[in-house]
């Protein structure tokens, strides 16, 4: 996995986004015999597949857990523990609760439906370690802007020694950052896609990390969904094997988040520690931080696991969690579907 400041002249598809739907794409194009280069703002792959520590802590902020409802996706969980990613079940269902302010006492039930929750041991981020693996990924580089340029795309990119240029491009960054990204390069895409592009929307979310003394003995399997109020989830981070030591994840809901998203991190962990707390019994808060998703939950998704245009002799795709379904599986699909369109035009 390349972390340098250097990047390639041309690869056959360079991939924006190193997430999910980027890194399973790339893995596709690659095992084709394609040549691949992933461009990452961030200081590490994976995207919302995020985990951060706390001193000995080990938490989850992004993406908690995944069911697996395709064959398609099935197969590909399987293909990865067979390669040694450590996935395994969490649980069947999560502990429903009416609304954090309510405590304890206001568990309503346990909540099981029969499909299997998936977390990956030691945290989200060793799967999208595992996905890099062997793979041309440039992190701490971003992408300014794309354009048309030859018989390709050429990618101004902050970070880069020498600007990457490509047969084919596949974004997968949040739409509206992928769309501003295309507007500075002047790319003027087919009418029917920039309109389905832009109609996509996303909903925020500001999770909170917190590090305990001491088992908080939250209720079996140690996720609580909330049907009301500021909170939709939380999680015990030590009962889906990621952390060693006790921690907790707080995801506040998006009309919450909405409204919080510019106050600062001490207001926004003081009031959420205020609604944790009694969850905890007698552990104590050691170590707290807040990340802020802008783009955690795409809502008005595109119809379709990808999609594909030709701009003036040039293929781009677009893929993502808000193409076809949401979610961990609904991102793996669409890399996969994009990985597909991509071979398609280029062989």
């Amino acid at each position: 996995m390349g972390t340098g400041t250097g990047a390639g002249h041309r690869s056959d598809v360079v991939v924006i986004g190193a997430g999910l739907a980027g890194l399973v794409a790339a893995r596709s194009l690659a095992e084709h015999g394609l040549t691949v280069t992933l461009l990452d703002e961030g200081t590490s792959a994976g995207g919302r597949l995020a985990t951060r520590r706390l001193g000995a802590a080990v938490l989850d902020h992004g993406a908690q857990f995944f069911t697996v409802r395709s064959d398609e996706f099935a197969g590909l969980v399987e293909r990865w523990r067979a390669q040694g990613v450590p996935v395994s079940v969490w649980c069947h269902g999560f502990t429903q609760a009416h609304d954090i302010r309510s405590g304890p006492p206001g568990i309503t039930s346990i909540d099981g439906d029969g499909y299997p929750r998936y977390t990956v041991d030691g945290g989200m981020r060793t799967l999208a370690a595992a996905l890099s693996a062997g793979l041309t990924v440039r992190v701490r580089h971003r992408v300014r802007a794309v354009r048309r340029a030859g018989a390709g795309w050429h990618l101004a990119v902050t970070g880069a020694r020498v600007a990457p240029d490509a047969a084919a491009l596949l974004c997968t960054p949040p739409v509206p950052r992928t769309l501003a990204l295309l507007d500075r390069g002047a790319v003027t895409l087919p009418a029917a896609i920039a309109t389905a592009l832009r109609e996509v929307a996303y909903e925020p979310c500001l999770a909170l990390l917190t590090a305990l003394d001491r088992d908080p003995g939250l209720m079996a399997p140690g996720g609580i969904q909330f049907a009301h109020g500021p909170v939709r989830w939380l999680a015990d981070n030590a009962r889906k094997r990621v952390s060693p030591r006790p921690a907790v994840t707080v995801h506040a809901t998006a009309q919450w988040s909405r409204t919080w998203y510019n106050a600062g991190d001490t207001a926004v962990a003081g009031r959420l520690l205020d609604w944790l707390r009694p969850w905890l019994g007698d552990a104590r808060v050691t170590a707290t931080h807040v990340t802020r998703w802008r783009y955690a939950q795409p809502r008005d998704v595109v119809d379709a696991p990808t999609m594909c245009a030709d701009v003036d002799g040039a293929a781009i795709a677009f893929a993502g969690d808000a193409f076809g379904h949401p979610r961990v599986e609904g991102a793996a699909r669409s890399g996969l579907a994009a990985a597909a369109a991509l071979i398609a035009v280029l062989d």
